[in-house]
């Protein structure tokens, strides 16, 4: 009875298709723009708990949210993370180089930049609108995981 195998419920399926690609993505639209966003993988929730503040809970949950959807957002409207920052005049060809050259160190000057977007006055509840349904894709991811059998 053991070597017949059982189907896969849909929880299962997609943690399997999540763990092939390495993260779940979604598209939501908030304030009239389409975004894509992807969970994190290990690397970026460690960039993410970099700017994490643990001075008080209040503190702690407020300073998750915004590195977190930095790393998350994959694109807005189409448009991919790297291509919505353009290099300020003052960063010198070896700068450039350098990024250019470096895909991972590319990948987190971009996450910077849009955390410092997000982090602008004013964006709090565009913030807490992102959060929601990338929130739900932790859940869900969560939730697959705890359906692997031991």
């Amino acid at each position: 009875m053991s070597d017949i195998r059982a189907k896969k419920t849909k929880v299962l399926e997609t943690l399997r298709s999540e763990l092939t690609r390495g993260f779940i993505e979604t598209d939501v639209n908030i304030l009239g723009h389409k975004f894509k966003l992807r969970t994190l993988n290990e690397d970026d929730e460690v960039w993410a708990d970099t700017f994490l503040r643990t001075n008080s809970a209040a503190a702690m949950v407020s300073s998750r949210k915004a590195p977190r959807l930095a790393a998350a957002i994959v694109s807005i409207d189409d448009v991919s993370s790297p291509n919505l920052f353009e290099y300020p005049d003052s960063i010198t060809q070896e700068e450039k180089k350098t990024l250019e050259d470096n895909p991972i160190q590319k990948k987190y000057w971009v996450h910077t930049q849009m955390l410092l977007f997000l982090s602008e006055d004013g964006n709090r509840d565009f913030i807490n609108a992102l959060w929601e349904p990338y929130s739900k894709m932790e859940e869900q991811r969560a939730e697959a995981i705890k359906q692997i059998p031991n």
